[in-house]
Parts: C-alpha cells; sequence; structure tokens
C-alpha cells in the first residue's frame, strides 16, 4: 500500500484533507479498516484510460468532461459552457495522474481506482499544494 492510498483512506473515512507528510500512523482499528478498505481500490490500467471518456466532478460541483488521449494529452471541457483546458496524463504504478497548465496555475490530480464501479477517486493539487478531493467517472462511448 502507497501513501497516497493512506491519503485517501484518511479523507474518505474522516473527510479530512492531509498532506502527505502529515499522515498520521494508524491504530490497530484503523489498519483494519484501511486493509477493508483496500481492497475495493484497484489499479487504473493504462489502455482502459484513452478508451473511454472521463466524467470529474469536483466537492464544490464543478463537473467537466475529460477526452484523455492515447499520447498523453487530454482537453477538458467544462460540462455547461464551451471552455476547455488542455493539459497532459500518464499512468504510473497503477495510479492515473493528470496536469493541466493555466498561465501560472498548474493543477494536478492524483486518481485511485475503484474494485467497486467506474466512479474513482482522486485529490487535486493547485501549485503544489494539496486543494480538494473529486471523483472521476469513466463513461461508456458510443
Amino acid at each position: 500500500m502507497k501513501r497516497i492510498h493512506l491519503q485517501l483512506f484518511f479523507y474518505e473515512t474522516t473527510q479530512t484533507l492531509l498532506e502527505l507528510e502529515d499522515l498520521p500512523y494508524l491504530t490497530t482499528n484503523q489498519t483494519i479498516e484501511c486493509q477493508q478498505w483496500y481492497k475495493t481500490k484497484r489499479k487504473i490500467l493504462n489502455f482502459e484510460v484513452h478508451s473511454q471518456s472521463w466524467v470529474k466532478v469536483t466537492l464544490d460541483g464543478f463537473s467537466s468532461q475529460l477526452e484523455l488521449q492515447p499520447n498523453g494529452k487530454l482537453i477538458e471541457k467544462d460540462l455547461f459552457t464551451e471552455q476547455s483546458v488542455k493539459g497532459l496524463w500518464h499512468v504510473s504504478d497503477g495510479f492515473l495522474f493528470i496536469k493541466i497548465i493555466s498561465g501560472e496555475v498548474i493543477v494536478e490530480y492524483q486518481i485511485i481506482g475503484s474494485n467497486l464501479n467506474n466512479i474513482h477517486s482522486g485529490f487535486e493539487y493547485i501549485n503544489g499544494i494539496l486543494s480538494s478531493y473529486s471523483k472521476f467517472i469513466q463513461i461508456k462511448n458510443n
């Protein structure tokens, strides 16, 4: 289990955003709970990322469609306006990483796969600082 898993475990069980370096040690009960929680997660595979569209939903309700292309580029489109931004993606060790640069703002996402459904979870970092929790939904293409 990686530290990013622990970070997500703490958020999903306590709704507390913690930087990786601020993660506390697990109690015996938390260790058991974390092991059960971990069984609901899976690695995201490179080929599946660009074979489907994705929808991102943030805690504040912002939603967008992500088109992840096989060459590692992406286009993020707001679901309700014509606004879009471009970025990059890659899969490493089963995690999906997304980076979008808009002017001086760098937004990055670290996404962990769900074993239960196509609704995955991740964190948003703005200019390297943990900012928010988001959901990423794989949707079927026509």
